[in-house]
């Protein structure tokens, strides 16, 4: 798997206009455009966006179900994609994972091991000669990730693979999508539940009118600490500073703190924000016309959405130290 998914100009439109699309100057504009999309070996990037703004298209497109209007994508090979509302056969959950090895005629032997080992990664085992329709909703879902896995695809396409199940599922899911991704699959998923989406997400992919856009939050990894304060928590990032964050009732992995909630300013201030962090500026990035996105180095990249004016007024700009401050409230813990 030496490499991964590649979209260059990237332009769908459905036939009459429908689903989305509409008409600028007499021309009709594109359901969806993405100029460029690259998502590496070992990456797990997670499109988030309300219903209608091209999530599913773009997955479609990506897997050949639906063919661009114009533009390339390239993968090592066809990726494989799992449906929100999976298709499975009349036969037992063995039966299913195995399907699509036995019509590629792979040896029996290799099928019964391959079948058994991803089985056991997402705890179907007990379940092996349970009839597949007679599944829960979270059953169904983890027999139809099984039944992609089972190739062990290069690319894996998933639409809302946690939609409608219960929290365990939800967990072992995640679970095994990160072990794949270790191992150098690429992995795109759709999905509407934020808090899935930050602690799969390395990249996160907000979705809008069928135009991908820049995320608006910043995604930290680590641990929560042992709670001494009943009040205030806090959250060590691997490899940087500690936060003050709201207290959880169990261990989190992921804390997430908005942009436009990170104040900066060319001094420390006294507020009542319990976070103050500090470093130089690495990169200035444009949001739109008014906004920039203020890259810090406070021992992990940090990221102020601030106006242009700010910028100005502050004189930011790479190398300049600047101290960053946002409240515990504002980090939120997943």
């Amino acid at each position: 798997m030496s490499a991964g998914l590649s979209v260059r100009d990237l332009r769908f439109s459905y036939p009459g206009g429908t689903a989305g699309t509409g008409t600028r100057g007499g021309t009709r504009e594109p359901f969806l455009e993405i100029p460029r999309l690259d998502v590496p070996p070992g990456e797990i990037a997670v499109l988030i966006g309300e219903n209608g703004c091209g999530k599913t298209t773009l997955l479609k497109l990506l897997a050949g179900l639906l063919t661009p209007s114009a533009g390339e994508i390239a993968w090592p090979e066809r990726p494989v994609l799992v449906h929100q509302r999976p298709y499975l056969f009349a036969q037992s959950v063995a039966a299913n994972v195995a399907w699509p090895l036995r019509i590629r005629r792979i040896p029996r032997d290799e099928v019964r091991r391959r079948v058994a080992a991803v089985l056991e990664q997402l705890g179907l085992t007990p379940l092996s000669r349970r009839w597949a329709p007679f599944l829960s909703g979270g059953e169904k879902q983890r027999v139809a990730i099984a039944r992609a896995l089972v190739l062990d695809p290069a690319v894996l396409l998933l639409d809302e693979p946690t939609s409608n199940i219960d929290a365990a599922s939800i967990r072992m899911i995640e679970e095994v999508l990160r072990r794949r991704a270790a191992a150098g699959t690429t992995v795109l998923i759709s999905t509407h539940n934020l808090a899935s989406a930050y602690r799969l997400a390395s990249r996160l992919l907000p979705m809008v009118a069928g135009r991908l856009q820049p995320p608006g939050v910043n995604i930290f990894r680590g641990n929560t600490c042992p709670v001494e304060d009943e009040h205030v928590g806090r959250f060590r990032i691997t490899g940087g500073p500690e936060l003050f964050c709201p207290v959880s009732d169990e261990p989190c992995t992921t804390a997430v703190v908005p942009m436009d909630d990170v104040i900066i300013s060319a001094g420390d201030v006294t507020t009542s924000a319990r976070n103050h962090l500090h470093g130089p500026v690495i990169a200035l990035e444009d949001a739109d016309h008014e906004l920039v996105r203020v890259v810090v180095d406070a021992g992990v990249p940090v990221v102020s959405l601030v106006t242009r004016r700010s910028v100005d007024e502050l004189a930011l700009h790479p190398g300049v130290a600047v101290y960053l401050t946002f409240k515990a409230s504002a980090v939120g813990l997943y």
